[in-house]
C-alpha cells in the first residue's frame, strides 16, 4: 500500500468514507407559531372573539355573515396568524394569537354575494 503525499481527498470524505446523511427530519415546515413563550410565567397566548357582520347598503343595519371565511393578519407585516370560519350566527373564535399584538380581521363571503371586508385593528387578549 503506497501513501501518496499531497493528495487531498474530495470534499465530504472522512477517513476514506462518505459521511452518512441523516434523513429522519423529512421535509421542514415553514415558520410555526410558538405555543407558549416560556420566558414569561403567565400565558402569552391570546384570542379574539367577535362576530362577522355585513351591510347590504350604507343605510341598512348590519346583519351576521354566516359561514364566512375569516383571516386574522398581523397589522405590522400582514402575516396570516389564524384562518377559520364563522358559525351560523356569524361568531368566530381565533386562538393561538400573540397577546398585545394588533391584528386586522378580514371576512370573506364564501357564497360570493358580498365583497370581503376588513376590520380593525384589534388586539388579542389573554385566553
Amino acid at each position: 500500500m503506497a501513501i501518496l503525499l499531497g493528495v487531498i481527498p474530495p470534499p465530504g470524505v472522512i477517513a476514506g468514507r462518505q459521511p452518512v446523511r441523516f434523513s429522519g427530519l423529512g421535509r421542514l415546515s415553514g415558520p410555526q407559531t410558538l405555543q407558549q413563550d416560556f420566558r414569561f410565567s403567565l400565558s402569552t397566548l391570546g384570542e379574539i372573539r367577535d362576530r362577522a357582520m355585513f351591510k347590504t347598503s350604507p343605510s341598512a343595519p348590519e346583519v351576521p355573515m354566516p359561514l364566512a371565511r375569516i383571516w386574522v393578519q398581523r397589522l405590522v407585516d400582514g402575516r396570516r396568524a389564524w384562518e377559520g370560519f364563522s358559525d351560523a350566527l356569524g361568531y368566530y373564535h381565533a386562538t393561538g394569537l400573540e397577546v398585545g399584538v394588533a391584528y386586522v380581521v378580514i371576512g370573506i363571503d364564501t357564497a360570493g354575494e358580498h365583497k370581503c371586508t376588513a376590520g380593525g385593528p384589534v388586539t388579542a387578549k389573554v385566553a
